[in-house]
C-alpha cells in the first residue's frame, strides 16, 4: 500500500457532495457564519440556488441555521433577506481523527466539522525501544477511547497519523530515524488494524504542527508565509508557502534538523556530525547542561534551574541561543517567512533567551534584509495530532472523494 498524503493538487470533486455544496461548506468554515444572501454573494450564485444548497446541507446534518438578532439584511439588489438568520457549519456533521507518534508518548485528537476539539487521549510510549506494531496497537486503543467520547453512532471520516520522519523514495515505506525505524510500511500496519474501508493517511509531525498553528488562525491572512519549527529530541520544520503546506517532491521538505550548521554538536553523531538537532534538540540541550554543570537533568528540571538564574543553566541557554540564531538566519534567507513559530517542549527555553536569539538572527542577516517575527506555539503538546486531524478536515472540504460527507452526521 503506497503512502497517502493530502497534497494540494488532490482537490477533486467529491462523489458524495456536489461541488457547490463543498464550496458552501468551505465558505462557511472560512467565515464562521453567513446569511443566505452573503453566502450567495460569496459563491456567485443566485439566492434560489443558494437556498436549495442550504436546505440540502441542513437536511444532511452538515449545516444549521440560527438567529443572530440582527436587522433584516439586503442583498446587492436591495431585496430583503431572511431576518437575522445565519447559516453555519453543524459541528456534529462529522469528526476527523489525528494521532501523533512521539518519542515518549502517543496522542490522539478528534475535531468536528467546525474544527472544534471534541476528544483527546494519550498513552506513554517507549519510542526507540519499541516497535511500529506496538505503536499501532496503542493508536487503536486511543481511537477506541476517543470514539467512545463522540456522539453515539458517529463514524469518523478517517485517521491521519503524524510521524517524526519522512516517506522513502519508494513511496511505500517510512523512515523515522529518531524512533529507530527505517523502511517501515506503517501505512499497511494501520490499514490492517483499522480495515480497508477506513481512510488512513500519514504526515510528517512538523508539517502537521504547521497546519495546526495556521489553519484558520489568522482571518484574512490565508496567503501567509510561515515556518513552524518543532523542537523535541529531534528538530523538524513545517513550511507554509502562500497559505499552503509545502511538502516537496516526496513529502519530506522541512527536515531542517539534518542541516549541518557546525562541526560537532553537543551530542555525538559519528555519521552526521554538526546537524542542527545536535545543537538545539532536547538531547543536545541537556547534554550541554551536563557538560557545563556536571548534573544530569530532565527538561523540566533544566527550565526550573534556568528560571532560578542558575549560572550553568544560563550558560547552556546562551550557547543554545547562539546556534539557534544561526540556524534561524539560514532558514530566513532560504524561505523568507513572515513569522517563525516555535513548537515542541524545548520552546520553553526560548522566553529566557528571546532577546539573544533575535539579536543573533538580526546580526547574521544582511543589512536591510527583512527579519521575521518569532512566536511561541499556541497549540498544546499534541499539536501534531491536532494538525493531522485538521488536514483531514481540509481534504474533506476540498472535495477529496475519500471522505463521504453525506450520511455520517451525528443525529
Amino acid at each position: 500500500m503506497a503512502i497517502k498524503q493530502i497534497a494540494e493538487n488532490d482537490v477533486l470533486v467529491s462523489t458524495d457532495l456536489r461541488p457547490n455544496e463543498t464550496r458552501a461548506l468551505a465558505a462557511l468554515f472560512r467565515a464562521g457564519a453567513l446569511s443566505r444572501a452573503a453566502l450567495a454573494r460569496d459563491l456567485g450564485l443566485t439566492r434560489s440556488t443558494t437556498g436549495a444548497l442550504v436546505l440540502g446541507l441542513t437536511e444532511a446534518g452538515l449545516a444549521r441555521e440560527r438567529s443572530d438578532g440582527a436587522d433584516d439584511e439586503q442583498d446587492s439588489e436591495g431585496r430583503v433577506g431572511r431576518p437575522g438568520i445565519l447559516v453555519e457549519i453543524d459541528g456534529n456533521g462529522g469528526f476527523f481523527l489525528g494521532a501523533y507518534i512521539g518519542v515518549n508518548w502517543i496522542a490522539a485528537v478528534a475535531v468536528d466539522l467546525a474544527v472544534a476539539r471534541r476528544a483527546s487521549a494519550s498513552r506513554a510510549f517507549a519510542g526507540p525501544g519499541s516497535t511500529p506494531e506496538a505503536a499501532v496497537d496503542i493508536i487503536g486503543e486511543l481511537v477506541a477511547e476517543i470514539r467512545s467520547q463522540l456522539p453515539a453512532g458517529t463514524r469518523p471520516y478517517g485517521l491521519n497519523v503524524a510521524v517524526p520522519g519522512f516517506p522513502a523514495a519508494d513511496g511505500i515505506s517510512y523512515h523515522a530515524t529518531i524512533l529507530g525505524w527505517h523502511g517501515v510500511n506503517l501505512a499497511e500496519l494501520l490499514r490492517t488494524a483499522f480495515g480497508a474501508d477506513f481512510p488512513i493517511l500519514l504526515e510528517n509531525d512538523a508539517n502537521a504542527v504547521a497546519v495546526a498553528e495556521t489553519y484558520r488562525s489568522r482571518p484574512g491572512k490565508d496567503d501567509e508565509d510561515a515556518l513552524v519549527i518543532l523542537i523535541e529530541n529531534g528538530v523538524g520544520g513545517g513550511i507554509i508557502n502562500a497559505g499552503r503546506l509545502h511538502r516537496g517532491r516526496l513529502g519530506g521538505a522541512g527536515e531542517i534538523g539534518h542541516l549541518r550548521i557546525g562541526d560537532e554538536g553537543f551530542v555525538f553523531d559519528a555519521k552526521r556530525p554538526g546537524r542542527l538537532e545536535s545543537y538545539v534538540g532536547k538531547d543536545a540541550l541537556l547534554a550541554r547542561y551536563l557538560h557545563i554543570s556536571g548534573l544530569r537533568a530532565g527538561l523540566h528540571e533544566f527550565v526550573a534551574a534556568l528560571a532560578d538564574g542558575d549560572p550553568p543553566a544560563v550558560a547552556t541557554a546562551r550557547d543554545w541561543a547562539l546556534w539557534f540564531g544561526r540556524a534561524l538566519a539560514t532558514l530566513a534567507c532560504t524561505l523568507q517567512p513572515e513569522r517563525i513559530i516555535l513548537s515542541g517542549s524545548v520552546n520553553a527555553v526560548y522566553p529566557f533567551v528571546a532577546k539573544q536569539v533575535e539579536a543573533f538572527l538580526s546580526d547574521f542577516l544582511a543589512e536591510g534584509y527583512p527579519v521575521p517575527t518569532v512566536e511561541l506555539s499556541r497549540v498544546g503538546a499534541d499539536g501534531p495530532a491536532l494538525g493531522a486531524a485538521c488536514l483531514l478536515h481540509q481534504a474533506a472540504l476540498s472535495g477529496d472523494p475519500q471522505f463521504q460527507l453525506r450520511g455520517l452526521a451525528a443525529r
